[in-house]
């Protein structure tokens, strides 16, 4: 209960909290009010009691006591407990402790209105919160309440009154064991909600599973459930999102005139005797653990797998494709993120761009859970790859440390349940039909590319470089075949150069989308902001788009846009072919042309190094001097070379046809950087085009004489593909 206390055990904490891979992050602090408080969590975990009080000392650095279930309180254990002042919630002097610390501001409270660990996660019953099912169902604990309460009673009367024994208020200072020297809080008594949502969750044997059914003669079935879901989440990564929601202030529930008359003139006998009082401090104690139990819940940090565990309970038992489940958890994120209240309380990765959830999964997230649904049997996976709803594992009762294992998506699930609005959007994605849902995400990401370009235009308003109309993403529509090609522009460049391109490849009755990358078509210094990440989304954002109306898609990219075509390609088997042109294989392919001498480039990265977002500009001789940018950040070259790197030790996993076409005596990339990339794909069927010049950009114009053979070999080669 001291702060000697935390300190001496600080160093085991670090320790633990390495060894456990917990990643933990504060939310919505600033909702930590002055004066004495007692935190209200939501409870999952057992660690919960052993870190908590850390934590949350640490925050507030003000003393932290909780309350623990008296089972753990053995060996070193309890020890520990002891020293950081966690206490038995069958201590006889628990709630006197509680009040008089809380009077004392000697320490705020963590409390547990759960009172154990919720293991299925299943805390509603129509609009009540309530714990467990059937005849074992009750309501969270009021405790927290009427604790708060009370102390707020007897802090405003010996505030009004003094300590004085005297006084009338001494009665109330007896009780709660208040000297006449002991400090009384100027602040009212708080309870803040808190909300813990772990992610993943995840429950598999693990080392610690292992060593207990090797070692332990006869462990139970609590201890194997708890080591094998609490060891994974642990050993193996889980992110914590700690949130603190709205605090509740007791001095708004003084009013009544029994409790304000009984602040005013104490009784001997205190609260216990005044029928009046007691009613009402029941009354109000129900009310607010209702209204703390919502807050708690309404700050939970939603992510992947609520989202997608909520849909699969939603589903029939008919079989589906992971595509249409990814198509329906995009519109479902969508939703959401249309909601600004609801913005702060996505997890991180929920936060950005989701069309890699249409293309490559390259976050893994649609296959993570997928992969638990398989291997905790409440998916099942037929030979054709369709996925299907386990009947034996929907809806099953099963005991409550059975839950976090038998059934880890109903679990999922069941965490946002409370959440209104996000229940609203979920069923929206549901009720959206199969077949509709990838086109209007299409719809969607397409209106999107739009607003981000004028978005980004009007953020450099007065600076742009290049016309509106030439750096616009472009959609061309095909009349007849439901075959695609998404065509990617070079670095520093636009749109408008891929577009003869696009424009031949819509003739042969092939849908096309022409893709701008994020810092292009505005100025060089909107560019300089850009990362590798950003040019990735907007590549998944495109080829999203045609998915919606197109069942076979190849990718067509020029330079850089072609390395960005081949790296999309190492990651997503759906496509049917890739094409780069003139890609380039390292940075130190470049001449001088695109950036300094190596001497003076060098200088350059040593003094930027550390800035990742400087404003070092070199001068740039463009091919095309309407379509491309004069000055190039330093910034960007640094992405372009972080690509480069990524992406040669890829290259072995393009196993699509492949189309490369180089220049021989290329005057930017030189003439064989397209072999080297060509000897590096892994796939049986590619091909490589060299054609005779200088020239580095062979696509766009007719300056060379080579341009009208190349865009004609890409079209062929492409329709070969898609046949």
């Amino acid at each position: 209960m001291n702060r000697v206390a935390y300190r001496t055990t600080e160093l085991a904490i670090k320790v633990l909290a390495k060894i456990l891979k917990a990643n933990s992050r504060f939310h919505d602090v600033e909702n930590i009010p002055g004066g004495p408080i007692i935190f209200v969590i939501n409870h999952f975990t057992r660690l919960e009691t052993l870190l908590l009080p850390y934590y949350l000392y640490h925050l507030v650095d003000r003393s932290i006591c909780s309350l623990a279930d008296d089972s753990l309180f053995h060996g070193m254990l309890k020890s520990y407990f002891d020293r950081v002042g966690v206490v038995s919630t069958r201590d006889p002097q628990r709630d006197k402790l509680i009040v008089r610390s809380l009077i004392a501001a000697e320490a705020d409270w963590i409390i547990f209105p759960e009172g154990r660990m919720v293991k299925n996660k299943k805390i509603v019953n129509g609009r009540e919160f309530m714990i467990g099912d059937g005849e074992q169902a009750r309501s969270p604990h009021t405790g927290p309440a009427w604790l708060a309460l009370r102390a707020e009673i007897i802090r405003r009367s010996l505030v009004l009154h003094g300590r004085d024994r005297k006084n009338p208020a001494a009665c109330f200072a007896d009780r709660v064991d208040i000297g006449e020297n002991d400090p009384i809080s100027d602040e009212s008594v708080k309870i803040v909600p808190v909300n813990l949502t772990y992610y993943p969750i995840r429950a598999r044997e693990n080392v610690l599973s292992d060593m207990a059914l090797r070692y332990v003669e006869t462990p139970s079935e609590r201890m194997i459930e708890e080591l094998m879901a609490e060891g994974t989440m642990f050993l193996e990564g889980v992110d914590i999102d700690i949130r603190i929601g709205r605090p509740l202030d007791m001095a708004d529930y003084m009013a009544h005139p029994a409790v304000s008359g009984l602040i005013e003139h104490p009784a001997e006998s205190g609260l216990e005797q005044s029928p009046e009082v007691n009613e009402y401090l029941r009354a109000t104690s129900r009310r607010l653990m209702q209204l703390y139990m919502r807050r708690i819940y309404e700050a939970t940090t939603v992510n992947h797998d609520h989202i997608q565990a909520s849909l699969l309970r939603r589903r029939s038992f008919k079989p589906f494709t992971r595509s249409v489940f990814a198509a329906k958890t995009h519109l479902a994120i969508a939703s959401l993120q249309g909601h600004p209240e609801l913005m702060g309380r996505l997890h991180r990765s929920l936060q950005t761009d989701q069309a890699h959830l249409l293309t490559c999964d390259r976050f893994g997230k649609i296959e993570s859970f997928v992969g638990l649904g398989l291997e905790s049997g409440f998916l099942d996976e037929d030979k054709s790859g369709h996925l299907k709803k386990n009947k034996r594992n929907w809806g099953r009762p099963v005991s409550m440390h059975e839950a976090r294992i038998a059934n880890t998506g109903e679990v999922i699930a069941n965490e946002i349940e409370p959440l209104g609005t996000v229940q609203r959007c979920l069923n929206r994605a549901h009720w959206t039909p199969d077949r509709l849902a990838p086109l209007i995400n299409g719809f969607m990401l397409h209106r999107r590319d739009q607003r981000l370009y004028q978005q980004e235009r009007e953020s450099f308003k007065g600076t742009n470089e290049i016309d509106f109309a030439l750096g616009r993403p472009f959609l061309l529509p095909a009349r007849t075949r439901r075959a695609g090609v998404v065509v990617l522009h070079s670095y520093l460049s636009v749109p408008e150069e891929i577009r003869p391109c696009a424009s031949l490849f819509r003739k042969n009755g092939l849908w096309v989308y022409g893709v701008r990358l994020p810092g292009h078509g505005t100025c060089p210094e909107s560019l300089a902001l850009q990362e590798v990440e950003d040019w990735r989304m907007a590549l998944d954002r495109g080829v999203a788009i045609l998915a919606g109306v197109c069942r076979e898609i190849c990718v067509v990219g020029f330079s850089v846009g072609g390395m960005l075509a081949l790296d999309l390609a190492s990651r997503c088997r759906s496509l049917a072919g890739v094409v780069a042109v003139c890609p380039p294989y390292e940075l130190s392919d470049y001449s001088q042309r695109f950036m300094p001498s190596s001497d003076i480039w060098e200088r350059l990265l040593t003094r930027w190094k550390g800035s990742r977002y400087n404003q070092k500009f070199v001068a740039f001789e463009p091919e095309n001097h309407a379509i491309n940018y004069h000055r190039n950040p330093v910034a960007g070259v640094n992405q372009v070379g972080e690509l480069l790197t990524s992406v040669r030790g890829r290259l072995d996993r393009v196993l699509q046809p492949a189309l490369v076409v180089g220049v021989d005596e290329d005057q930017v990339v030189g003439g064989d950087s397209a072999r080297r990339v060509f000897e590096k794909i892994g796939s049986r069927n590619r091909e490589l085009l060299i054609v005779p010049g200088s020239r580095h950009n062979i696509i766009y114009g007719d300056h060379s004489g080579m341009e009208k053979r190349v865009r004609e070999a890409v079209a062929s080669f492409l329709l070969s593909a898609l046949s």
